[in-house]
């Protein structure tokens, strides 16, 4: 087969400007040696890649991976070369001629990667741009682009381009662009995903800034496009504030002002603002923590650790219906009989006394009971409740202690 022939031909010049240039001395070869040998190679190497697409397109399913390790072993040849006497004409250049200046020194870049492009709509923007940039605009021959772009996009998101014959580089490079450079549907996708964002109920930094990062992606990319969404303010803000949580809602409201339209820009510094402090209150929370607990080791022995619940600092959330009020205004909750209370504050792992998260009963220091003044709150008193039965034993029946610890069996209830 005469492409075989061909191809083979070209594979062996590669190698013989490969094998002669590798062991190069510095100064063996003048700038024009170099210069002939890096387009001797360029040349042999697009004759390669021709001959080389023609045999892949006449090939068996089963032939494919031998003619892709072959292009790949080549391909590091070529690069290899090319590396080489480029580096060689860098430094042949960099030598001033006699009685003139020297050239300023010049840095070496490392080539940036090309993205992989999976066949999505919302990545093709950030995957064109980059291409563009670092392929489709350079002096690079048509058969080795054709390569790149083979090698970026995946076959199996984006199977035009891996069929059998998909074209030259032009060709392919426009059907791609006619199939995902619309317009309309990238509108459509990174509107929607702008929409769809998942609305959180955790007050977390993580939550806060994937948010973030989502509605940052999608209006780069709308206003890449030249939609103007710096007029968009009054839609995009409640939209993505109503996929915050209560308590960051609340104090988005109580930062903003009452009469005035608040920016996106404006939203988004906040919440990067209340992502931070968050993060940073946990450590603050856990640190405080350790110190509390060694000054009271030291101060009277061992002790039972305390667990800290960082969501005790969400007061305003109700932690039976999860709604925007307190357990002590909780409809569902004061319906309940004494005993069904009881049993909720010990599901929730809620102090007895306040009804709040993060310590027991025996470390609280809010009020006793206003109806027969012990250590727990007025809703769980069984006295009130049943004043046929309200004797001592039974109004010291109701714990004293959280699930974070473990009090002798006879003040249970």
């Amino acid at each position: 087969m005469a492409e075989l022939n061909l191809r083979a031909s070209a594979i062996n010049a590669i190698k013989r400007i490969y094998d002669r240039v590798r062991t190069i001395q510095p100064g063996s070869f003048d700038e024009f040696q170099l210069e002939q040998e890096l387009k001797s190679a360029t040349t042999h190497f697009s004759r390669f890649t021709a001959n080389h697409d023609q045999l892949v397109g006449s090939a068996k399913p089963s032939e494919l991976d031998a003619h892709a390790t072959l292009w790949e072993e080549v391909e590091d040849v070529y690069n290899s070369t090319c590396t080489i006497l480029n580096r060689e004409l860098r430094g042949v250049k960099r030598i001033p001629p006699a009685g003139t200046q020297p050239r300023e020194f010049e840095v070496k870049l490392e080539p940036l990667a090309i993205p992989i492009f999976d066949g999505t709509m919302q990545n093709w923007l950030a995957f064109k741009d980059a291409f563009e940039m670092l392929v489709h605009k350079t002096d690079y021959p048509e058969a080795y682009k054709l390569g790149k772009l083979r090698q970026a996009v995946s076959a199996s998101a984006v199977p035009l381009v891996g069929s059998v014959y998909s074209g030259g580089y032009a060709e392919l490079w426009t059907a791609l662009k006619e199939r995902f450079d619309n317009r309309k549907r990238l509108a459509e996708t990174h509107v929607s995903r702008l929409l769809n964002i998942k609305p959180t109920s955790e007050d977390t930094s993580q939550a806060i800034l994937l948010i973030v990062d989502t509605v940052h992606e999608s209006m780069r990319a709308l206003r890449v496009m030249g939609l103007p969404v710096a007029t968009w303010d009054a839609v995009v803000v409640p939209i993505v504030a109503a996929k915050l949580s209560i308590a960051t809602q609340r104090e988005w409201s109580m930062s903003c002002s009452p009469t005035d339209i608040p920016s996106l820009d404006e939203l988004l510094k906040f919440l990067g603002q209340r992502a931070h402090s968050l993060s940073t209150a946990v450590v603050m929370w856990n640190k405080g923590a350790d110190v509390s607990s060694r000054s009271q080791q030291r101060a009277s022995g061992p002790s039972r650790a305390v667990k800290a619940h960082v969501a005790a600092a969400d007061e305003g959330k109700c932690v039976y219906c999860q709604g925007a009020h307190r357990i002590t205004k909780c409809a569902r909750f004061l319906a309940m009989k004494c005993e069904q209370r009881i049993d909720a504050v010990k599901a929730a792992k809620l102090c007895f006394n306040c009804l709040k998260l993060g310590h027991s009963a025996r470390q609280c220091t809010s009020g006793d009971c206003r109806h027969c003044s012990r250590k727990h709150n007025s809703l769980l008193c069984r006295a009130s409740s049943s004043p046929n039965t309200a004797s001592e034993d039974t109004v010291s029946s109701v714990p004293q202690e959280s699930s974070t610890t473990t009090v002798p069996k006879k003040s249970e209830p």
